[in-house]
């Protein structure tokens, strides 16, 4: 892998959490017909250390994506407070410091590097600078450059994570939020992105992430922080360390609170 990561990260205090969720409610879309007194997140508070790698976990539909999506703006809350970097999360500017990896790839029909081009202009990048990133990222992927002339609907599941990857760091973010980034993978690409991950926090230790997984694998690996959820309730939120036995603890934990 190469070692010219330069210019991503902004100068951020590093004395205090990255993220800050108080409180947090989230109500049930309407469309869905339910009980709107009823609440998918409940009263959920908790912290994403800054510079530190803080896994999400818990079951499918315990609702880690959206707390994700309440973060980012993009889901309605019905209750509580959300800080990023000291700043509501109702401050763009807040936001804008966020790389956000989604759940699932982009199959919008246009071709992959419009895709990141529309991302560019989003965070106003230059030419230039845009240019030596999306090589430089793709160099490091191992994606073809010639593909990026495809849409991404055309593209392989693998190959448009990797866009999805690739369009999270386009711009220099002090926090990056991702949602089962290696999902779609293969093995040798699921390396490179770690590979990637621990170079990025060693040359940048102010760089925090929050990683959605259901990998226990990944996150006895590489995490500091473990933040667990159960039926849109909190349930654990701890320092990890890169302990071992995650799946014995985890299995532990669960059968203490069922």
């Amino acid at each position: 892998m190469k070692k010219n990561i330069k210019n991503w990260l902004n100068t951020i205090d590093v004395n205090t959490n990255a993220i800050e969720v108080r409180d947090l409610s989230v109500s049930p879309i309407n469309f869905l017909c339910l009980n709107q007194k009823d609440k998918i997140i409940d009263n959920v508070s908790f912290n994403v250390p800054k510079g530190k790698l803080t896994c999400f976990i818990g079951h499918n539909g315990a609702g880690k994506t959206t707390i994700v999506k309440s973060i980012l703006g993009i889901r309605k809350t019905s209750g509580g407070t959300i800080s990023i970097n000291g700043k509501s999360f109702k401050d763009v500017l807040a936001r804008e410091n966020i790389g956000y990896i989604p759940e699932k790839g982009n199959i919008e029909k246009i071709k992959a590097i419009t895709f990141l081009k529309n991302i560019s202009q989003f965070y106003k990048m230059g030419k230039v600078d845009f240019k030596e990133r999306v090589k430089h990222l793709a160099e490091i992927f191992n994606f073809p450059v010639k593909k990026l002339k495809l849409r991404l609907d055309k593209l392989s599941s693998g190959q448009n994570k990797i866009i999805t990857i690739m369009q999270a760091f386009l711009s220099n973010p002090s926090i990056i939020i991702a949602d089962e980034p290696t999902d779609n993978l293969d093995p040798e690409t699921r390396d490179i992105f770690w590979d990637f991950i621990y170079d990025t926090r060693t040359k940048h230790p102010d760089l925090t992430f929050f990683i959605i997984t259901h990998n226990l694998d990944e996150v006895e690996k590489y995490t500091d922080y473990i933040v667990v959820i159960q039926n849109g309730k909190m349930k654990c939120e701890q320092e990890w360390k890169r302990k071992a036995n995650l799946r014995e603890a985890y299995k532990e934990m669960r059968s203490k609170w069922n």
